[in-house]
């Protein structure tokens, strides 16, 4: 797939320039610079498109991951709260469980509410490493790398996802040799890149992200199949 400036991206998504560089800077839309300009992957756009905001603002970074807490039965986490913010963790948890039945709903309302809780970065790695690459103390294996730890029933045979904190990702870059300068086609590996932030520290206790988080992920990819696991595993929580 070809990569679209910020024109042609904002044309697409019938948005303003400007609100597509702050979609880009705040980490909510894909994207490289290249020459100092943006670059973005015409499926990211494509992704953008699909997923209509639902209504309601999406969550904070931290409010996603107090949400995802509950649903991972990490209640401990955030035991610390004040009882304020445990109550509306717990509604917002109990929202995305008690959705309707239909998948595409599903998958809309989760993107929307949680698409805040890390930057999605795209990187080639060589195939030799992916393994150790998911292995790493450092990351914590998700999305299509962690969807057979939870039987919901797809098979992937090549690519790595996990998540790792912002101040861990250039060693994992280093250690791994992850190219991010490369075709949205030619990625093999996705990094969700979680801010040195407190609410998240919970899910750096695993080594094989719990399901919500994995729901989470999978319903944000282009492929059908995917999304499809995704609301599998979110209509089991």
């Amino acid at each position: 797939m070809s990569d679209l400036s910020v024109a042609e991206a904002a044309q697409r998504l019938q948005v303003s320039p400007r609100r597509v560089r702050a979609l880009l800077e705040d980490g909510r839309l894909q994207g490289r610079q290249v020459a100092g300009r943006w670059l973005l992957p015409s499926r990211a756009v494509d992704h953008r498109q699909r997923a209509a905001p639902a209504s309601g603002r999406p969550l904070s970074p931290a409010s996603a991951w107090h949400a995802l807490a509950i649903l991972a039965k990490a209640d401990d986490s955030i035991s610390h709260l004040p009882a304020p913010v445990r109550s509306r963790a717990r509604g917002r948890a109990e929202a995305l469980r008690n959705m309707p039945p239909s998948g595409e709903e599903v998958a809309r309302r989760w993107q929307s509410a949680l698409a805040r809780r890390a930057e999605i970065c795209e990187y080639y790695a060589h195939p030799s490493v992916l393994e150790r690459l998911l292995d790493d103390p450092a990351v914590v294996r998700s999305g299509i790398s962690a969807v057979g730890d939870h039987g919901a029933g797809l098979m992937v045979l090549s690519g790595a996802e996990g998540y790792v904190l912002s101040r861990d990702l250039p060693h994992v870059e280093s250690q791994y040799a992850l190219n991010p300068n490369i075709d949205a086609a030619q990625a093999n590996v996705r990094v969700h890149v979680v801010a040195d932030d407190r609410a998240a520290e919970w899910l750096f206790r695993h080594r094989v992200a719990p399901a919500a988080v994995v729901a989470a992920d999978l319903v944000e990819r282009d492929s059908s199949r995917d999304r499809a696991a995704g609301v599998k595993l979110a209509c089991r929580l």
